[in-house]
């Protein structure tokens, strides 16, 4: 029983996990490398803080695949005969279920909403991730580039 729970939640997490990018703004993509962009100094009114949540596998398929290799390991490892079939749709049951939570949690990241004044008074709001601190009142940098707008300090 224990190789069985350990091999559906080991492969639950293997087929359900994929390191999501929500844009940090100390983090750069390559294309945005050797592109000419632009900065202003603003200051910041308020900022809030927010959840961003990645596009999740609406398709399912990491689920799927994740349950039919659950079914199949628990039908290789428990029982013989007509249980082999019940271990089988237990445990891909379950690593279909293990991997949808798994999902779901991964796909949620925390970050803040800014909302700004720019030097010719015009105020815009920015969501970024929460890595760096901005507090009302701070100057900060409004940089852009061909990817968006990011808030720095």
């Amino acid at each position: 029983m224990f190789k069985l729970l350990w091999s559906v939640v080991l492969l639950s997490a293997l087929t359900s996990c994929a390191t999501p990018d929500f844009g940090s703004p100390n983090t750069y993509q390559r294309y945005d490398i050797q592109h000419i962009g632009q900065f202003e100094q603003a200051t910041i009114l308020r900022v809030r803080p927010i959840t961003i949540e990645r596009t999740s596998d609406t398709s399912g398929i990491s689920s799927l695949v994740s349950a039919a290799a659950g079914a199949f390991l628990g039908s290789q490892v428990i029982g013989n005969g007509s249980g082999r079939f019940v271990a089988g749709a237990l445990s891909g049951a379950a690593s279909g279920l293990i991997a949808q939570r798994v999902s779901a949690t991964l796909s949620r990241h925390s970050g803040v909403e800014i909302y700004l004044r720019r030097a010719n008074g015009q105020t815009v709001v920015v969501t970024q991730v929460d890595d760096q601190r901005f507090a009302p009142g701070q100057q900060v940098y409004l940089v852009s580039n061909g990817s968006g707008y990011r808030i720095t300090d």
